[in-house]
């Protein structure tokens, strides 16, 4: 079935930060007594930074509150840290979209352990998946060709087929380039405004 898709990004593309770091703030704030683990985490980034190690391990150790947090945490942080941020503009876009019956799509490299908790209108919340109450990855991160073939396969489950002179997709990075190329209207967000502009392809 053809079908205009509108795709959204999340981090810096809904809401001006990475929401992976306000969860690492979120989860100090909590449990004071995990300020232990910025010490292994600060030595993973120097590893990073050094390319003694891939993203994987590094983003794993980001993401280490995803161990102690419980469901009803990962819901509060949702919505008490992330929701009050959006950008009202792009999230009247969505609005929108979804009035006019487009399969709206949140792709992101934030895992779904609380995109899930989303209250946008999203026909279907696309991130990196991780183990239940983890840190753990299992799967690669959603970002770059990764968020197409993730888009592929799911819309294929769904037989559905992207109308691409009707979709539109928005983010703020070069890093989207893949996921934008899916679409002819693409949407670039300007980081730390909000405003929409056209994203230009080189």
């Amino acid at each position: 079935m053809m079908q205009k898709i509108a795709f959204y990004d999340f981090d810096d593309t809904l809401l001006p930060y990475d929401s992976m770091a306000r969860l690492v703030a979120y989860g100090l704030k909590r449990k004071p007594w995990l300020i232990y683990r910025l010490l292994p985490l600060l030595l993973y980034a120097l590893a990073y930074g050094l390319h003694l190690i891939s993203f994987r391990p590094l983003k794993q150790q980001i993401l280490f509150p995803l161990k102690y947090l419980d469901e009803k945490e990962l819901e509060d942080f949702y919505t008490q840290v992330l929701i009050p941020r959006y950008y009202p503009n792009v999230v009247a876009t969505l609005q929108k979209h979804h009035q006019e019956g487009y399969f709206c799509v949140l792709v992101s490299a934030s895992p779904e352990s609380y995109l899930k908790y989303t209250d946008l209108p999203f026909d279907l919340v696309i991130g990196t998946q991780m183990a239940k109450h983890s840190n753990q990855m299992i799967s690669p991160n959603c970002k770059g060709e990764e968020k197409v073939v993730r888009i592929q396969n799911a819309l294929r489950e769904r037989q559905i087929e992207i109308d691409y002179d009707r979709s539109y997709a928005y983010s703020d990075s070069d890093s989207d380039l893949p996921m934008l190329l899916l679409v002819k209207n693409r949407i670039r967000v300007v980081k730390h405004s909000g405003k929409m502009i056209p994203f230009e392809t080189k």
